[in-house]
């Protein structure tokens, strides 16, 4: 990545803790392109401007988080810092009672925040579809590392892949990585059009997302976890997960398993807040396992090939 001059600021966001923000970022194992302590978060992306990497630091005083970032997209990580810490996140109409009401007294400082880095987020969850955390986990890992770059001065981290040389690759490099064909293909076909998704990040999410979906194999699992990561979208739903839904029902209702027909039910009188609900209940799994939960995979996207992609 090319080197341009850090910049630094720092951003005002009372009441926020950015580790329960940003704790999502890292749900894959060993993810090459973030790191995240207890005090400390680093991640390098994409940006319109190009690779950039943000790093955010917090707990040296109290109520102060500082914002580090550097590379071509420096200047567009800025200005999006307030977003990915979900500081503008409005919180004042949640006001939940029972198990959500417990949870979110004990974890008040969430927010939903948004990244904006379509390339990044797509790249990663196409990487998911169909297969288990795991086996993504380690596919992602090999992924980044053959096609983006490592980061000079931040030792083992690198950018997501680059979209210009996954434009360009061969079908059977992916699968050499343990990427199925029909991941590969959406792959390649959304890195060739990558300059123009990148530019989706500034548009309202409906009409982004309508957009997205004419990519191949971009269907309505992978634009529910963008319109929730990307856009920060506090009531998206996440359907067509077999994992998801158990967690909704075991933790809303005490149901060991669920579907989305349940999950769906249960979450509906938190509207507008739905995601956030999920996102305590992963939360409280998280602390109550000491380990990130294993979901097994999303079940929608495999019957979602859609020829003819007007972004051809």
């Amino acid at each position: 990545m090319p080197e341009v001059q850090a910049t630094t600021t720092v951003v005002d966001a009372p009441g926020v803790d950015p580790g329960l923000v940003l704790s999502p970022l890292r749900m894959l194992y060993g993810d090459p392109t973030v790191r995240v302590d207890d005090r400390e978060f680093t991640r390098a992306t994409w940006t319109p401007a190009g690779p950039g990497v943000i790093a955010i630091t917090w707990g040296a005083q109290p109520g102060r988080i500082d914002v580090t970032c550097e590379g071509e997209g420096a200047g567009w990580l800025k200005e999006g810092a307030r977003s990915l810490l979900g500081a503008d996140d409005d919180v004042s109409s949640f006001e939940p009672e029972g198990v959500v009401g417990r949870l979110w007294a004990r974890m008040h400082g969430d927010r939903v925040g948004a990244t904006g880095t379509v390339w990044h987020d797509l790249t990663w969850f196409v990487v998911q579809q169909r297969i288990r955390r795991t086996d993504a986990a380690a596919q992602w890992r090999r992924l980044v590392t053959t096609f983006g770059e490592p980061v000079d001065g931040h030792e083992g981290l690198y950018t997501p892949p680059d979209p210009d040389r996954l434009s360009r690759a061969a079908p059977w490099s992916l699968r050499a990585l343990g990427i199925d064909a029909r991941r590969a293909a959406t792959l390649i076909e959304a890195a060739r059009v990558a300059d123009r998704l990148h530019l989706l990040a500034g548009q309202p999410s409906d009409k982004a997302l309508a957009r997205l979906g004419s990519v191949t194999g971009v269907g309505p699992w992978t634009r529910a976890c963008l319109a929730a990561m990307t856009w920060g979208d506090a009531d998206a739903v996440i359907t067509g997960d077999s994992g998801i839904p158990s967690l909704i029902t075991s933790t809303l209702a005490g149901e060991r398993r669920g579907d989305d027909a349940r999950m769906l039910e249960l979450l509906e009188p938190f509207r507008p807040h739905r995601y956030r609900v999920l996102r305590l209940a992963f939360a409280a799994r998280i602390g109550a396992r000491r380990s990130r939960p294993q979901f097994g995979r999303n079940v929608e996207e495999s019957s979602l090939n859609r020829p003819n992609s007007r972004w051809r």
